[in-house]
């Protein structure tokens, strides 16, 4: 706590404490105090996110350890409890970022290095946490808080926070070698309608018709490409335009589709280090198969829930879902090779020839708009491949 300490300097010839005006660094005071907190007493800093009580205990925390430190600010106590307050519950300086609803995703790759992207363009933000310890107590408490762990045994965390609709990675020493990283990835709170995405130009009116009539008449559709390509904010948009009574479950590995429906369920993994049992996306494929809803959808597949996926398109039930590919003829081979991976008693042509019984349409995203989409038409078994219809190409 030697910055505090710093803070205080004394002249002898008046018995008060004085500063020099606007020479104290304020920010570091904050971290210092923030950083001592953590390492003492993380738990106050969860609880006190959701309990009134508990951040009456966190005050009198802050309390202590500026009258231990013989730490007396320009303003009162209770100011820089909430200076404090602010850094530990808000996002600090990546806070006006957080805030500007054009901006999706916020992307910091050391201390004095960020970027944001806005309207699917990539630009360099001036912003700097001073040194990287700064950095690393700023990474930590976000990921703290949301409920998620970063130390030398678990140095990388994806958490959600569920009422900003963020998500939000952290990797940290020793699996960054170059410096701690966080990107944040924004979702709207006044989310994009089918009909706001045409007049952004992600799509026209035919491929809007297209979408949702497929979408409407339960059929089974992907949506695909690179990260930050737009595929959740279509995917979102699809869902809201259902019908009002639709019944929709959603499963993801981390909130991200914040539906407004109604009739809504939403659900996510548990991870082994949030206690308790662990829950995974594929046990919350099986077990919404009886639910007897309208509506499947899963947030992304990136593992062995593919082969859960395909068995249940393959049973009739309609699914949206969205994955990681190059380009729409993609998505196949990479969900086949997934399912793959966690049934080796069926060969690929018989999970390609499920993947073609059961997908009708994949939708393939690039740079915010819709670039290609494909109607699957059936397995061809005398070449092993699946054919597909074109009925959109930029």
């Amino acid at each position: 706590m030697a910055v505090l300490k710093r803070l205080c300097e004394y002249n002898e010839t008046n018995t008060n404490m004085k500063y020099a005006k606007g020479d104290y660094p304020l920010g570091e005071v904050v971290i210092d105090i923030v950083s001592e907190i953590l390492e003492t007493s993380p738990e106050l800093v969860i609880d006190a996110y959701t309990d009134k009580k508990r951040r009456q205990m966190l005050e009198s925390r802050i309390i202590k350890i500026l009258e231990k430190e013989e730490y007396f600010a320009i303003g009162s106590k209770m100011e820089m409890i909430k200076k404090v307050f602010d850094f530990m519950f808000g996002y600090g300086q990546l806070q006006e970022y957080i805030d500007d609803e054009d901006i999706s995703d916020i992307d910091g790759v050391r201390y004095n290095r960020f970027s944001i992207k806005k309207k699917g363009i990539r630009y360099p933000i001036e912003l700097d946490f001073g040194n990287e310890m700064n950095y690393l107590v700023y990474c930590k408490l976000i990921a703290l808080r949301n409920g998620g762990i970063l130390n030398d045994n678990d140095s990388h965390c994806r958490v959600a926070d569920v009422e900003r609709k963020l998500r939000i990675n952290i990797s940290i020493y020793p699996r960054n070698i170059s410096g701690s990283a966080i990107c944040i990835r924004k979702h709207r709170n006044n989310a994009y309608t089918i009909n706001d995405l045409v007049t952004l130009g992600m799509l026209d009116c035919k491929n809007k018709d297209l979408i949702m009539q497929t979408a409407e008449n339960r059929k089974t559709m992907i949506i695909c490409g690179k990260g930050g390509s737009g595929k959740t904010t279509l995917l979102r948009a699809i869902i809201n335009s259902l019908p009002d009574m639709e019944r929709v479950l959603i499963v993801e590995s981390d909130a991200e589709l914040y539906p407004k429906k109604d009739f809504c369920i939403e659900q996510r993994v548990k991870r082994s280090n949030e206690g308790g049992n662990p829950i995974t996306l594929d046990m919350l494929i099986k077990d919404g198969l009886t639910m007897s809803l309208d509506t499947y959808c899963i947030g992304e597949i990136i593992g062995s829930e593919a082969i859960d996926f395909i068995d249940a398109c393959c049973s009739g039930h309609r699914f949206f879902t969205t994955m990681h590919a190059d380009k729409a003829q993609d998505c196949a081979n990479r969900i086949v090779a997934l399912a793959k991976s966690s049934d080796k008693q069926r060969d690929e042509s018989m999970l390609a020839r499920m993947f073609a019984d059961g997908v009708d349409m994949v939708i393939h995203m690039e740079d915010f708009k819709v670039d290609e989409i494909l109607n699957v038409k059936y397995y061809d078994t005398t070449k092993n491949e699946i054919i597909y219809e074109r009925i959109y190409s930029q």
